[in-house]
């Protein structure tokens, strides 16, 4: 017999009365109406997954240039030294170039070297030379826009390798072990200094290596072949 059958009768209508006079939706379950509340968040999910922006990578800018770059990758510099960007087609700014993906084999050796790899089809200025280009007119401005004038002229594929932490040599052997075999790989594709078969691949390569130390014990080969063929799929255009 429950509680409320043994109640006086007065009472036990009083109670009977309040309780079917309770809305129904407070009578169900917490854990229902939060799995009610999932639809919505579940429907969004996808978008969660895919950003607009996530091929996008961290811009780079050295400690020595954050006076006069902003940090949405804007240079503040002289206007020769902006006319001669614009008219050359060079750009300042790191964060302009997109990561590179394409295929397992290259997220594979990404994930192995401790890599970021990204692609620009303009040339970008090393963010190391930035310096150079400073608003007040750097004594080396005029010779390093003349590097830069023969660079763009003789190599249609830049690439530019950069590494955080580490010693500084072990950061220069691996970079410098990494680039050779890319170049060595192009080639072995037909792609001598990233022109071959009527086609080029024009543009900055840019890669950081997040973890030297770990990249310098494994072989530099499978990294410049998988990052070899991903440039020849999915970066070479008619040759102009």
């Amino acid at each position: 017999m429950t509680l409320a059958a043994q109640l006086p009768l007065p009472l036990r209508h009083f109670i009977t009365k309040k309780f079917t006079q309770i809305p129904y939706l407070s009578l169900i379950p917490t854990q229902i109406r939060l799995s009610s509340t999932k639809a919505p968040r579940q429907a969004s999910t996808p978008i969660q997954r895919n950003p607009i922006l996530r091929d996008t990578i961290r811009r780079y800018i050295p400690e020595e240039a954050k006076k006069f770059v902003k940090p949405d990758g804007k240079l503040q510099t002289t206007p020769e030294t902006m006319a001669f960007f614009l008219e050359h087609n060079l750009e300042p700014d790191n964060g302009a170039a997109r990561r590179l993906t394409t295929g397992p084999g290259l997220q594979n050796v990404s994930k192995a070297y401790h890599a970021t790899i990204a692609f620009s089809p303009r040339h970008i200025i090393h963010p190391h030379d930035l310096r150079f280009f400073d608003p007040r007119g750097h004594p080396l401005a005029a010779a390093r826009r003349a590097k830069y004038l023969r660079k763009s002229q003789q190599e249609p594929l830049w690439i530019m390798i950069t590494g955080a932490g580490a010693a500084s040599v072990v950061r220069t052997l691996t970079q410098r072990r990494l680039k050779s075999a890319i170049y060595r790989s192009l080639e072995d594709l037909g792609f001598r200094n990233g022109v071959g078969g009527g086609k080029e691949i024009r543009g900055t390569l840019w890669i950081t290596i997040h973890n030297p130390v770990a990249a310098s014990k494994l072989a530099p080969e499978p990294f410049g072949e998988a990052v070899a063929r991903a440039l020849k799929s999915r970066c070479s255009q008619p040759l102009r």
